[in-house]
């Protein structure tokens, strides 16, 4: 296990998909336990002027559209001092494998929530590699660790991310750079607008991750939900796996 631990203060951070929801709020989480700048990558300026007055040259808005290879590499060109990367932009298309529109959910997830992560994470592992310390947080979700049918397509591109995560911690595990996987439950964001149940907020998902990177965690549940699910994945993983399955089973009956 690496020991990296990341504080915040007086670092560096870029934030994929930071205008709304659980981006904006780790944005926010970061500016105020005291990062020196936080890149803001956004698919409209203006969607960050309403904290410019508060948190001045210290929040860089950035243009990124993770589906743009161009707008990625022009974002990587201007964040060469990054220090934390925040890999949290990502798309919600439903659907499983058993219909019409298969290929075209697994397409629309896969191209942001995979390659779009790659993507960045390629433009930028070099100027990470070159800071002291450095981190890198994966955005995953529980989908990622045990599948919704109704989701299949989605949890399948999450998977994938856990999966990345995986990946990236063996390869940089003798360099300076902490890569942490998130996995949360249902948190009040515009994605889950739709979904009944009880979430979490994105506030509170925030401060989990960011006190991750301070404690130096490498697998972070930030959320009532995850919390439980967490604890049971990392022990019976089957378990979790046919939960899931019987709560679709439930609501297709109601």
């Amino acid at each position: 296990m690496n020991e990296i631990k990341v504080s915040p203060k007086d670092r560096v951070a870029f934030v994929s998909g930071a205008n709304r929801g659980i981006g904006r709020a780790i944005t926010i989480e970061l500016l105020e336990k005291g990062a020196k700048k936080v890149y803001a990558g956004v698919r409209n300026l203006k969607s960050m002027d309403d904290l410019k007055p508060e948190y001045g040259n210290r929040l860089v808005p950035i243009l990124l559209d993770l589906r743009d290879d161009r707008s990625i590499i022009r974002a990587a060109k201007l964040a060469k001092d990054v220090e934390i990367l925040v890999n949290n932009a990502g798309v919600y298309e439903s659907g499983g494998f058993c219909s019409d529109e298969t290929l075209d959910s697994m397409a629309v997830n896969f191209e942001v929530n995979v390659w779009g992560l790659v993507k960045l994470t390629v433009s930028l592992i070099d100027y990470l590699k070159q800071r002291e310390i450095a981190a890198i947080v994966n955005i995953s979700s529980l989908l990622g660790l045990a599948s919704m049918p109704i989701a299949g397509a989605y949890s399948a591109s999450k998977a994938a991310v856990h999966s990345i995560t995986q990946g990236l911690r063996g390869e940089l595990f003798l360099t300076n750079i902490l890569v942490m996987g998130v996995y949360p439950g249902p948190i009040n964001t515009d994605m889950t607008r739709d979904l009944e149940m009880e979430k979490d907020s994105p506030v509170n998902v925030a401060r989990e991750i960011v006190e991750g990177l301070i404690k130096g965690k490498e697998y972070v549940f930030p959320d009532v939900m995850s919390k439980q699910v967490g604890e049971l994945y990392l022990t019976e993983p089957i378990t979790v796996e046919r939960q899931f399955a019987h709560f679709i089973s439930q609501e297709e009956e109601a």
